[in-house]
């Protein structure tokens, strides 16, 4: 695979502190704990998990709006992880972000032609002129035909909205799109017109994407493989057809069980898993998953399962990925 980006071990760690200040309690929260993977040219990857998994934090750290703790992050054979800031502009211009919530990073001050604009003043490009004729044309692209651009973001609905988030992330002419989840503020119309969107768009520009979701079932309608994250680190990753139609790791499985079913007659057995994702319950020296795991067995509790190759592209970090009932 002709890889754009090469991730390797990357880590961002956030100390957090409790208690009464004069006898605070610090821990380290290990946000992303050694996140590898390989990301093609034209490809889509999808990075999946509950809130909190990390995912997320991956993305901006791809980005590097969050500086990592440790690790590689190599774009075309440049590393971006110890890069000066005042060296990142460039990197920037090929690697841009839509963010989960629209009206947050969309500044309501502003037109939307001057939101769309706003990457140009930054980098210095086109005049003031080509800058509204080239933000109508953008908005267009996106479905926001007419008028739009003198129009403020309080005017519009959520999906229009993203619609604009979309538009400015494609202004500087990116390589890499990091959506980080687009959708999940939307209602189940609007999620498949935006989704839809994403996917023309990177079909006609031949983007590469990184789909950052906790729904699977969003995922699987625009990534080529998928990365599944649980507390900051890679469970099992894989192409998309083999993670749908075989998954090996148990989490994977509760992920797939999650997804409703658009016909209510229909039933399956589901494996429901309790709690929540904490990093409290995490312990350093045995697999992460371990405290929900239906199918903990011998060792799970001793030793953190290293990703291994179950096939090709296929990787699991399980010791027991294909038992089907607990120990």
């Amino acid at each position: 695979m002709n890889a754009v980006l090469s991730v390797r071990e990357l880590k961002k760690y956030f100390i957090s502190r409790s208690g009464p200040f004069w006898k605070p309690k610090i821990r380290t929260v290990k946000a992303v704990d050694g996140v590898s993977f390989d990301l093609g040219e034209n490809e889509t990857l999808g990075l999946v998990g509950e809130s909190g998994c990390g995912k997320s934090t991956t993305g901006s750290l791809l980005v590097r709006l969050l500086d990592p703790t440790s690790g590689s992050i190599l774009y075309r054979g440049t590393e971006l992880a110890g890069m000066p800031e005042n060296e990142l502009a460039p990197v920037r211009k090929k690697m841009q972000m839509i963010f989960q919530d629209p009206y947050a990073s969309l500044d309501p001050m502003m037109t939307l032609g001057a939101v769309v604009a706003e990457p140009w003043d930054i980098h210095g490009l086109y005049g003031t002129k080509e800058r509204q004729v080239e933000a109508e044309k953008l908005l267009a692209l996106v479905g926001l035909e007419g008028d739009y651009a003198k129009r403020y973001p309080h005017e519009l609905s959520g999906g229009q909205r993203q619609r604009v988030a979309i538009a400015r992330a494609l202004a500087l002419d990116p390589e890499i799109l990091i959506a980080d989840e687009p959708t999940s503020a939307l209602d189940v119309s609007v999620k498949a017109q935006i989704i839809n969107l994403l996917r023309d768009i990177r079909d006609k520009r031949g983007l590469t994407m990184i789909f950052v979701s906790h729904d699977l079932g969003v995922v699987r309608h625009v990534s080529d493989r998928i990365v599944v994250m649980y507390l900051g680190r890679v469970m099992e990753e894989g192409f998309s057809k083999d993670i749908f139609a075989r998954p090996r790791h148990p989490y994977t499985r509760a992920l797939l069980d999650a997804i409703p079913l658009p016909d209510p007659s229909r039933t399956r057995e589901r494996k429901r898993i309790r709690g929540e994702a904490s990093f409290k319950d995490a312990l350093a020296d045995a697999c992460p998953f371990l405290p929900r795991c239906p199918n903990k067995g011998p060792g799970c509790d001793s030793q953190r399962p290293p990703l291994a190759d179950l096939g090709p592209g296929h990787r699991c970090a399980c010791l027991y990925p294909d038992a089907k009932e607990a120990f």
